[in-house]
C-alpha cells in the first residue's frame, strides 16, 4: 500500500515521453549493443538524440595486433557510422583512456558538461549496481552518470569545474540493468541492433554478432512478455525525486 501511493506521487518516468536524450557509453560500442532498437525508434519518432562515448577504446578488439592510438582513430568512425544509421548526428568522444586509469570525479565533471551543452531530458548509463558486472569502465560510467546528476544542476558546481550555466534532466535510465521497471517497444525495430553493431568491425565477428543478437532477442522477448507488448528493451528509470534521499524507489522493478 505504502509503495503504490508513493508510485502515484512519484511516478516511473515514461521513457518515450520526453523530446532530448543523452546516451552515455563506456566504449565506442555500448550504446548500440544495448539500445540500438530504443535509439532508432526514437530517432524515426522525431526525437533528439546525443552519444557521448566516456572512453576511447584503446585496449582492444579482436585482432589482438590493432590497439593504442591506431584502433582509437578506427573506433570513432566505427561509432560515428553505426550512430549515423540509427539517426544520430552529435557524437561526442571523451578524451578518457579505456580501461579504468581515470579517477570517477573526473568522469563525472566530463559528463556534467556534457549535460549543460546538450541539455536532454533523460540521459541513459549503464547500470553500475548490477552485481555480476565486472568491468571497471562499465561500473565507473555509471557511477560518473549518477554523479554528474548532482552536479550539473546546480551552476555554483558548474563554475568549479569551469563551466557557465546548469541543466536539471527529468529522469536518468540504466541499461545493462537486472532490475528494469520501464520498457521501451522495439519489435519493429530490433533489426537495427545488428546493423549498428555491423559497423564495428573492429570488435565482432559475424558469430560474435549472431549470438549478441540471439541473447537481446532472448532478453526482449522475456521483457515484452512482462509487459504485453512484443520485444522490449528494458531500463531502471528514476525521475529526479528518486535520485536522492527516496530509498523506496530502489525497490520498483515491473
Amino acid at each position: 500500500m505504502f509503495n503504490a501511493i508513493l508510485k502515484r506521487v512519484a511516478p516511473i518516468p515514461k521513457l518515450d515521453a520526453y523530446e532530448r536524450y543523452l546516451f552515455i557509453g563506456p566504449h565506442p560500442d555500448d550504446i548500440e549493443v544495448a539500445c540500438a532498437p530504443s535509439i532508432r525508434a526514437l530517432t524515426a519518432a522525431g526525437k533528439h538524440v546525443s552519444f557521448v562515448i566516456l572512453t576511447d577504446g584503446r585496449m582492444g578488439g579482436i585482432d589482438p595486433a590493432l590497439f593504442g592510438e591506431e584502433l582509437v582513430a578506427i573506433r570513432q568512425q566505427e561509432s560515428l557510422a553505426s550512430a549515423k544509421l540509427l539517426g544520430v548526428t552529435d557524437v561526442t568522444f571523451l578524451p578518457l583512456y579505456d580501461g579504468g586509469m581515470y579517477r570517477m570525479e573526473d568522469a563525472a565533471s566530463e559528463i556534467a558538461k556534457q549535460i549543460v551543452r546538450i541539455k536532454p531530458d533523460v540521459v541513459f548509463a549503464p547500470d553500475p549496481n548490477v552485481i555480476s558486472e565486472c568491468h571497471i569502465d562499465h561500473i565507473k560510467t555509471g557511477m560518473a552518470a549518477k554523479m554528474s546528476m548532482n552536479m550539473a544542476p546546480f551552476e555554483s558546481v558548474m563554475l568549479s569545474i569551469g563551466v557557465s550555466g546548469s541543466h536539471a534532466v527529468k529522469a536518468l535510465a540504466f541499461y545493462y540493468t537486472d532490475k528494469p521497471n520501464a520498457y521501451l517497444r522495439v519489435k519493429k525495430t530490433f533489426s537495427a541492433r545488428a546493423e549498428a553493431l555491423a559497423c564495428h568491425k573492429s570488435q565482432f565477428d559475424q558469430k560474435m554478432l549472431a549470438d549478441i543478437c540471439m541473447y537481446f532477442k532472448l532478453r526482449s522477448i522475456r521483457l515484452g512478455l512482462r509487459q504485453l507488448i512484443g520485444l522490449a528493451d528494458g531500463y531502471r528509470a528514476l525521475s529526479t525525486v528518486h535520485m536522492h534521499c527516496f530509498p523506496e524507489a530502489s525497490e520498483w522493478v515491473r
